[in-house]
């Protein structure tokens, strides 16, 4: 019944300058290549002010809620820096390819819908937040920011930059059937 609040990797930095038509390519990331940090192989470099040592993370359970948070905002003694990659991700996913089968055993599923998805669009010291929001009673999904309320094609989700997502176990979710991009 409780969720992983998962900062799931470093997105890939921002390009720094234009290509030749004087456009900043923004770059994009698929979900699974900042879930590898957690599939109990990869690596990870990390630093403290005396040693430098090696890390590896695993998922040992699957709760009922998966909240994944990108790390967008840096901020040094002079400035605050938003990073604008597009992390492309699935309405559902599975996990299966990020546990061990000793974990996978243990549940009905591990198959994860998404919720809802929380987006920061503008710049890091301004801007505005968003909310994509699945209505599971009447498989439509909406977005939500300040009062206004619309109704949001599915497709629509996955282009957004997304900070935070929400994802719920497949065994518990409502309705099996939902509207995918």
């Amino acid at each position: 019944s409780s969720g992983i609040n998962a900062e799931y990797g470093e997105l890939p930095p921002a390009p720094l300058f234009a290509d030749d038509s004087d456009h900043n390519i923004i770059p994009q990331v698929p979900i699974y290549k900042l879930l590898e940090k957690y599939n109990n192989l990869t690596e990870i470099e990390h630093k403290t002010y005396d040693a430098t040592f090696l890390r590896r993370f695993e998922i040992t359970k699957l709760p009922r809620y998966l909240i994944l948070f990108v790390k967008r905002f840096t901020e040094n003694r002079f400035f605050v820096e938003k990073n604008p990659t597009i992390v492309n991700f699935p309405i559902s996913f599975d996990m299966a390819e990020f546990i061990e089968t000793k974990v996978s055993d243990k549940y009905k599923s591990t198959e994860y819908n998404l919720l809802s998805n929380i987006c920061h669009e503008g710049r890091a010291k301004g801007g505005t937040y968003s909310t994509h929001l699945h209505l599971s009673s009447a498989n439509q999904w909406f977005e939500l920011q300040d009062l206004h309320v619309t109704k949001l094609q599915p497709q629509m989700i996955t282009l957004s930059e997304s900070y935070i997502q929400i994802y719920e176990r497949a065994d518990f979710s409502v309705d099996p059937n939902r509207m995918s991009p």
